[in-house]
């Protein structure tokens, strides 16, 4: 071998031009960093056991100081938004961290992402007949971080009073369990039930963000024991061919009436016709009508599959004893269009919405007039 195959080979090791030679370099010194810090430890990465060098937030800031870390590793590791990682630290003990953002490095010597410490764990239920929770009965690690600003918790859309209304933003990892989690869905966070107000799984791909409001709990379908929110299912959801109870509702005034008011009824000269199922129907719609907003008003009734279908009635009255607070837009067989008045003196009035059927029968929603925001 020649000098000049031996000088070729040398600067193919170093790099064929000065970029190369340069970002090996980098890679090189980065290499030897990470081999030889004091902040690199064993992890596991989404169960797959991995080394990491975790870096504190920011040394020199005093402002903002936070248990937020700066995740390093090699380019060969796996690891992505919504990534769980799992850190056994000798002073804290075992943790939990989600991987909150990944940084798109100009000179790709290694990757580094931001974590945030898991500080929830949620359970939901997602089948109401086999009371299955999240991810095999383990939850998922979630990051909770508040986002009450200047109302500090209190809400002041109630009819006169102030309500405790807390507002927290949940990221949890996006997968196809996590999706499941709809608008209206409630979330036990610490010792408080909150609703899903809000979902993005847009803004930052590999987590899914949701705004959550401060609910009520309720002891006859929430355990508190468990964290779990509607944990105990409605008889509504009870498979009739499994046991369950049949829930269908009865009338009260066609039960009570004995074999002698039918046959009082049935007299006359005309021959007795059969009685006919009397069908169970309601009103239904918006209770809480804010100020210069629309509502439309259904009657329904539930067939026997469960869904509900438009019922057909005479009569729509709306009653109320001052000045209605509403103008009534529009009137169907089955629907009721109307539009609040804007005027701030209705807050907390109170009116009635009533419909009557062919056979005489009566129903009637109260709604009650509350602020626009």
């Amino acid at each position: 071998m020649g000098y000049s195959d031996m000088y070729l080979r040398r600067m193919k090791s170093l790099g064929d031009n000065t970029y190369e030679r340069n970002f090996k370099r980098k890679a090189h010194e980065y290499k030897i960093y990470s081999e030889n810090t004091l902040n690199r430890f064993p992890c596991y990465i989404d169960g797959r056991k991995e080394y990491a060098i975790f870096q504190d937030h920011s040394q020199a800031n005093n402002k903002d100081l936070s248990d937020d870390k700066y995740l390093i590793l090699d380019n060969d590791v796996e690891c992505n938004v919504g990534s769980y990682l799992q850190w056994d630290v000798p002073q804290w003990g075992k943790s939990e961290w989600l991987v909150f953002t990944e940084e798109h490095k100009t000179i790709p010597t290694h990757q580094q992402l931001k974590i945030k410490e898991v500080n929830q764990r949620l359970k939901w239920i997602v089948d109401y007949n086999g009371h299955k929770v999240c991810n095999n009965g383990e939850g998922w690690g979630a990051y909770v971080q508040n986002q009450t600003l200047y109302t500090l918790g209190v809400s002041f859309a109630g009819n006169y009073t102030s309500l405790v209304n807390a507002k927290m933003m949940l990221y949890l990892q996006d997968n196809e369990e996590t999706r499941k989690l709809g608008i209206g869905t409630r979330l036990f966070i610490g010792s408080n039930v909150y609703k899903i107000e809000f979902a993005d799984n847009i803004s930052r791909v590999g987590l899914i963000n949701f705004l959550l409001d401060e609910d009520t709990k309720n002891p006859e379908i929430d355990n508190y024991e468990l964290g779990i929110a509607d944990y105990w299912q409605k008889d509504d959801y009870k498979d009739k061919d499994k046991g369950g109870k049949d829930t269908t509702p009865t009338n009260p005034d066609t039960d009570d009436k004995t074999k002698d008011d039918e046959n009082h009824d049935n007299t006359g000269d005309t021959p007795e016709e059969p009685n006919q199922p009397q069908i169970d129907w309601k009103i239904v719609g918006e209770d809480r009508a804010k100020l210069g907003r629309s509502y439309i008003y259904k009657t329904v009734y539930t067939d026997e599959q469960g869904v509900e279908q438009p019922y057909n009635v005479t009569e729509w009255v709306a009653a109320d004893i001052e000045d209605l607070p509403f103008t009534i837009q529009d009137r169907t067989e089955n629907t009721l269009a109307i539009r609040v008045k804007k005027d701030r003196r209705l807050v907390g009035q109170k009116s009635n919405i009533m419909a009557k059927d062919a056979n005489g029968v009566v129903k009637n929603l109260a709604i009650t007039i509350v602020n626009m925001f």
